[in-house]
């Protein structure tokens, strides 16, 4: 078995604790790599010291979280309905520094758009969406995206540019949308809390295996309420694509490892 989580936060203070056991628990599952993505310049930092720590199976994606990136605009407001500290700071200068260490990260992520949290600042969210796959484009690297409200605006953008090498994060965009996405050849990656949302359970019955891959988001989106996730858990997506597709879990592990070595080059 050879499983892989594309998009979890390692840096969160829920695994200050017990990271070795995580990972442990992780490779005594088979598991073979775990991306873990930034979302501001703290966590890019912390991220890329703990793919550094565990190098032989962590690997790093430096991102800009869409609220983050305007928060020095928004104030206060846009700690609402945020399950984390958000810190201000400044775009260019992020960008500039993840320019600087391309090559020590495998995507540009989280990043993208969300019209939930705050109202009244997509315009601004656009421009600095525009400046990540600007970046992403020179430097060639994927995007692991952000769209909650805003899965529309996000697929436009990057159709515009003319984006290949996309990962649609814990999407949640309406059918017409996801078949667009799949039009366009980029990839989808499905958490544990399949297990109790019937959206990701058509997803995977929209999207071809080739363009499928698990994630956790850990240590959010748990297969249990209240649980805290982690990267272990994508067996539990393994076993629900496996069930859904009509294929052995073992087909699904290599498909998806094959679908993860081509989009992040590995």
């Amino acid at each position: 078995m050879k499983l892989i989580d594309v998009h979890a936060h390692l840096e969160s203070e829920r695994f200050e604790k017990d990271l070795d056991e995580v990972i442990s628990r992780f490779k005594e599952a088979s598991g073979k790599f775990i991306i873990t993505s930034g979302v501001n310049p703290s966590t890019n930092r912390k991220s890329l010291e703990i793919a550094k720590k565990y190098s032989d199976v962590v690997k790093v994606s430096f991102g800009i979280y869409p609220i983050d990136a305007i928060m020095e605009k928004i104030g206060d407001s846009g700690e609402e309905g945020m399950l984390r500290h958000v810190e201000t700071f400044d775009v260019d200068d992020e960008l500039r520094w993840i320019e600087e260490n391309k090559d020590l990260c495998v995507a540009i992520g989280e990043c993208g758009l969300d019209y939930k949290v705050v109202e009244g600042y997509n315009e601004e969210q656009k421009k600095v969406f525009f400046k990540v796959i600007e970046l992403a484009k020179k430097i060639d690297k994927p995007l692991i995206i952000h769209s909650r409200k805003a899965e529309s605006d996000a697929i436009g953008m990057m159709e515009e540019a003319g984006c290949k090498r996309v990962l649609m994060h814990c999407f949640n965009g309406k059918k017409s949308l996801i078949k667009r996405c799949v039009e366009l050849g980029w990839s989808f990656s499905i958490p544990p809390v399949i297990t109790r949302l019937e959206h990701f359970k058509m997803l995977v019955e929209m999207v071809p295996p080739e363009q499928l891959l698990t994630e956790t988001d850990a240590p959010y989106l748990s297969p249990v309420v209240g649980e805290r996730n982690e990267s272990a858990n994508v067996a539990v997506t393994i076993k629900e694509i496996a069930k859904i597709k009509g294929l052995s879990k073992g087909e699904v592990v290599e498909q998806i490892f094959d679908n993860a070595v081509k989009l992040f080059r590995l």
